[in-house]
């Protein structure tokens, strides 16, 4: 009985430190700003059509979340590639990059999974796993520039970004031309009529969903789990956000931060090719070679939900299932009334509003401080009082103790004198 109490106070102590962690801050702080989000996006459609706001604003919630429905399983399939590009961009910010050329090592991904599925008929294994060394090849480029020549890679993303979208058009035109069907728009064949083994597997069940269903997902989240692990759990890792905390300090300790700022973008382009080959070859849709005149979407949403969830590899899943479920369930609302940009127009809220987590977790921090600091001058106001009150009573006591021991030895001198003049009378009378 004794070790269940002391089990369950244990737990209730760890439970209440974790809720007042720094972790537990930022979830709360992105929590109210997808609620305050979502109340202006409903002003909003109030505003635009007062008499069908709140009904449509339920489909934009609900739309998608019917269990076992096409689109529950169409969530999940669109998922998977957003979950992959937020994970690149929260691998590198732990390592004090941002890697905003994320949207050009998507595309390269595309381009090296469907090189190897279309024209070498490679297993769908295998183009995923070229996809990824072509996206890490892709991003190691502005890491070395940055390694070595000290060049933003800022600059050099968005630069790499549109090269990646023209020579990917470039080589599906030329050198890749048996890839593209020309009868079809000049899209990339259907993988199910060219190389079905290419396709990522659906485990039998792609014909019940509506042929969106794949591992892709499942993937996807191990992929988070790896990078949670890399980042918390191995020597690696803590290189990597040692070199993104201070360089000076880690290139003093030995540590080779010009190798780490590399690694970190290889991994993320890497990362974000993951992504492009989830979707692609899960047969989702086929890449058009001459209307693809704009970069991608998914990689933006990708910086997106990496905000949202806080740079968290575990928070960046929760946030990429709720950004797809809000862009997905807009198809859902009237259209008359409310266009399907309302999903990312309530999206951009979000980022704009997550942007002053930040803020909120300082402002907390700065309160708990204080408020500490008053309970430690009041405790040590308390502990002066207490040992004032202690030395008076210590002060009254030595008194008391002095006062009955002057007494005692008055009395014991009465007696005595008594005792001698007793004596002396006893002796006088004796000699008469």
């Amino acid at each position: 009985m004794e070790k269940t109490k002391k089990f369950f106070t244990e737990l209730s102590k760890r439970t209440f430190n974790l809720l007042k962690s720094q972790g537990a801050f930022k979830t709360y702080s992105s929590i109210i700003c997808i609620v305050i989000s979502l109340f202006i996006g409903i002003i909003f459609l109030l505003c635009m059509d007062p008499a069908n706001a709140l009904p449509e604003f339920g489909n934009l919630i609900t739309g998608g979340l019917k269990f076992g429905s096409a689109n529950f399983f169409a969530i999940l399939a669109k998922t998977a590639p957003l979950l992959c590009c937020g994970l690149s961009i929260v691998f590198a910010n732990k390592t004090g990059m941002f890697n905003i050329g994320v949207a050009g090592q998507y595309t390269i991904g595309i381009l090296g999974s469907l090189m190897f599925a279309l024209q070498f008929n490679c297993p769908w294994y295998v183009c995923i796993l070229m996809a990824m060394v072509f996206g890490a090849i892709w991003a190691a480029l502005p890491g070395l520039l940055k390694a070595f020549c000290n060049v933003s890679e800022v600059i050099s993303g968005i630069m790499l970004n549109w090269i990646a979208l023209f020579f990917t058009n470039y080589s599906f035109q030329t050198y890749l031309n048996g890839c593209v069907d020309i009868t079809q728009g000049s899209k990339t064949y259907d993988l199910d009529k060219i190389n079905p083994g290419a396709k990522i597997p659906d485990l039998g069940l792609s014909s019940s969903t509506g042929g969106y269903f794949t591992i892709a997902i499942f993937i996807a989240l191990i992929a988070a789990i790896i990078v949670w692990f890399i980042m918390s759990k191995t020597t690696l890792g803590f290189q990597l956000k040692a070199s993104g905390l201070n360089k000076d300090a880690t290139k003093y300790a030995g540590i080779k931060e010009k190798r780490n700022i590399i690694i970190s973008m290889a991994i993320s382009g890497a990362l974000a090719a993951l992504g492009a080959s989830l979707y692609y070859l899960a047969g989702l849709e086929e890449w058009s070679v001459q209307a693809s005149t704009a970069l991608p979407q998914v990689p933006w949403n990708g910086i997106v939900v990496a905000f949202v969830g806080q740079l968290s590899p575990i928070g960046t899943i929760f946030a990429s299932i709720f950004t797809t479920l809000i862009s997905h369930g807009s198809r859902f609302m009237l259209q008359t009334s409310f266009p399907a940009e309302i999903g990312d127009f309530i999206t951009g809220l979000i980022v704009y509003l997550s942007g002053l987590t930040n803020l909120a977790v300082i402002l907390v921090n700065k309160y708990l401080a204080k408020r500490k600091e008053k309970q430690q001058a009041l405790t040590l106001a308390g502990g002066e009082g207490g040992s004032l009150i202690t030395n008076e009573n210590v002060v009254k006591e030595e008194t008391s103790n002095s006062e009955s021991d002057e007494e005692s030895n008055l009395e014991s001198k009465d007696e005595s004198v008594s005792l001698n003049n007793l004596e002396e009378n006893n002796e006088e009378g004796g000699n008469k």
